[in-house]
């Protein structure tokens, strides 16, 4: 659940996008951190890699804890653009999730991107027994339902697609790129 499960939620949703008739209008770009509880040393390297390009990022999310059933996704991008991102995501209803608030950090890798600048989203999962197995020899891909991550994936899927496809800068009040 711990670590292995993102992987495979973004990297499915990366295919899923990847095997459609018609590609996104931006670039999705799809990163996997490592050595995060060792000190974010992958997020600092991204970070200074990305440095000069962080405004062509339209939004950052990170998938960073466990496979739970998604429940919710929270935005933080500029007040004016909250109505808009809240309407996107009613796309993500039928998966059971709503839209929370404008309080989304990202994830631990990303969360910086937002200090810098970048809009964030969080794909909230219930994680009521993540830590039963987090960091434990009991933390096996067996434990992971296989419900959830297909929910997962269709909810990161479509949340990347239309970050892509939509003429939204999410930083200001003006309305297009």
């Amino acid at each position: 659940a711990d670590d292995g499960a993102g992987v495979g939620i973004v990297m499915a949703a990366a295919s899923l996008i990847k095997d459609l008739p018609l590609p996104p209008k931006r670039t999705i770009r799809v990163v996997l951190f490592g050595a995060e509880e060792v000190g974010y040393f992958g997020a600092k390297v991204y970070q200074q890699l990305a440095v000069g390009t962080l405004d062509k990022h339209v939004i950052a999310a990170e998938s960073d804890f466990g496979a739970g059933r998604i429940w919710a996704i929270a935005s933080r991008v500029h007040e004016d653009k909250v109505p808009a991102f809240k309407n996107l995501m009613r796309v993500l209803e039928p998966l059971g999730i709503n839209y929370r608030n404008n309080q989304g950090r990202g994830g631990p890798d990303v969360w910086r991107l937002g200090q810098n600048g970048v809009p964030l989203a969080s794909l909230m999962q219930d994680g009521r027994d993540y830590f039963d197995l987090h960091h434990t020899a009991d933390d096996t891909f067996d434990k992971v339902d296989p419900a959830n991550i297909r929910q997962n994936v269709a909810a990161y899927a479509a949340f990347a697609y239309l970050m892509a496809e939509v003429d939204v800068d999410w930083r200001s009040a003006n309305v297009s790129n």
